[in-house]
């Protein structure tokens, strides 16, 4: 099974989640700006900023080629408790005709937010291990 892990963050909090999946997945986390050749399950993540996924990460999603990925597991960030981001990519996935397998979203409350001044990319234990129950369960699928 191919797997490719693939992320849009601004802050860095997805990206600390990406890599999470990567040390499960035993694959590189990268940047959207990295095309996906081939996956058998493509993680993609993304944030929420404004109750909306980022531009980037939906024209990433409206960009992959079906023909290429079979299913995707979503994660997702945002600093409340709306999983909008989610549902609006799953939505470009669905309408490609690319199956979305699982989703697993954290609330960061503002962790990362250059306005108020706080560090984004630093994951709590819980999360991490959270995230990587996650990764264990989209790979047995």
């Amino acid at each position: 099974m191919t797997v490719a892990i693939r992320y849009q963050t601004r802050n860095g909090n997805t990206q600390a989640f990406a890599e999470q999946i990567a040390s499960v997945a035993g694959v590189p986390a990268q940047s959207i700006d990295t095309p996906v050749e081939q996956a058998d399950t493509l993680f993609f993540g993304g944030g929420t900023y404004f109750m909306k996924p980022d531009k980037t990460a939906s024209a990433f999603m409206k960009n992959l080629d079906p023909t290429k990925i079979k299913q995707i597991a979503l994660f997702t960030t945002s600093g409340g408790p709306e999983m909008v981001s989610d549902k609006a990519l799953t939505k470009i996935a669905t309408e490609k005709g690319i199956p979305v397998i699982g989703h697993f979203h954290q609330v960061m409350g503002g962790k990362g937010m250059k306005i108020i001044g706080s560090a984004g990319g630093k994951l709590k234990d819980e999360q991490i291990e959270l995230v990587k129950e996650f990764a264990q369960k989209m790979l047995a699928q």
